[in-house]
């Protein structure tokens, strides 16, 4: 992967900060829903659908100082709606696509010059007390203990053994359906960087019982992990391009080319970390990071020459 150094020794820098404040933010605003009506955070599918895809990351919530420029910016760019939040009003935003919500935006006070913001990725799984317990014992961090959310179910936030960030949910109403087909600006993928992508496999492997397959990466020498479940591809695990680079899980946005869209990021106020290249799958993804430092991956797929990443649900 052909990222600048220099923006991933940045973005090394403030990775523990961006986490703690992030999930310390995150928290308050679930402590504080607890407590009173005036902030909805919408469940993970608009209709119940009593099923459940463990080991699926099923929702995405940004945490941002600037809640109109992201919806700004990711409203131009992949025509995103939203519901609800309003600049310096700590009230939950949800994201939505054809009517259909797909994630959340959580305001949160910027307590430094640094980016503070951050994606965190939502996993489905089995027993949400018992997969903290596992984090635990394997050396991760456990951020938030479980806890009953209204309408969103049993979750918890933790950081994986490697340090990566990423919510446990057991959904109120069952998780979203798999889709047939993938949709345009719909998540896409969701793929882990970190420095022992071995042990990140093994990790996961035991927490949810995924199984996984090996191809070779755009980088020589460098694996490139699907991790898979009832034969569904569900997440892809490669080692960090540079030493530098914490841990983190990336989400994917499925696009029609990514080429146009990274030329209006930086008319919008964001940055391009990584612009389509033909030597890393053949200039079918970028990545990009909006104005107040969330990052995500813009993907065409299916594409030509590679087969980084299969079957993407």
């Amino acid at each position: 992967m052909k990222i600048r150094q220099a923006d991933l020794l940045q973005a090394g820098k403030y990775a523990t900060s961006i986490r703690i404040l992030g999930v310390i933010l995150l928290v308050l605003l679930i402590s504080a829903c607890s407590r009173t009506r005036r902030v909805v955070i919408p469940p993970v599918t608009g209709t119940a659908t009593n099923t459940y895809h463990h080991g699926k990351f099923v929702w995405f919530d940004l945490l941002t100082h600037d809640v109109e420029a992201v919806k700004n910016f990711y409203g131009t760019l992949l025509g995103w709606e939203f519901d609800g939040g309003m600049r310096n009003d700590p009230l939950y935003t949800t994201i939505t696509l054809d009517g259909t919500p797909i994630g959340g935006i959580v305001y949160k006070e910027q307590k430094s010059a640094a980016s503070e913001t951050h994606w965190i990725s939502y996993l489905s799984v089995p027993d949400v007390d018992q997969a903290v317990e596992m984090v635990r014992a394997k050396g991760g961090t456990v951020y938030e203990e479980p806890i009953d959310y209204p309408k969103r179910g049993r979750l918890a936030i933790v950081a994986d053994p490697q340090g990566a960030l990423l919510a446990f949910v057991k959904a109120e109403g069952g998780d979203p359906n798999d889709r047939n087909e993938p949709v345009k600006h719909f998540w896409l993928w969701n793929e882990l960087l970190t420095q022992d992508a071995e042990a990140s496999v093994s990790f996961y492997e035991d927490l949810i019982g995924y199984q996984h397959e090996s191809l070779p990466s755009s980088r020589d020498g460098i694996d490139y992990y699907v991790l898979k479940i009832e034969d569904k591809s569900r997440g892809g695990i490669v080692k960090a391009p540079w030493e530098t680079m914490p841990s983190n899980w990336l989400p994917y946005v499925l696009v029609d080319d990514p080429a146009p869209l990274v030329a209006q990021v930086t008319g919008l106020g964001g940055r391009v970390l990584l612009a389509p290249d033909k030597n890393v799958r053949n200039g079918s993804v970028a990545v990009i990071v909006d104005p107040t430092g969330g990052a995500i991956a813009i993907q065409k797929w299916p594409f030509e020459e590679d087969n980084e990443m299969e079957g993407a649900e």
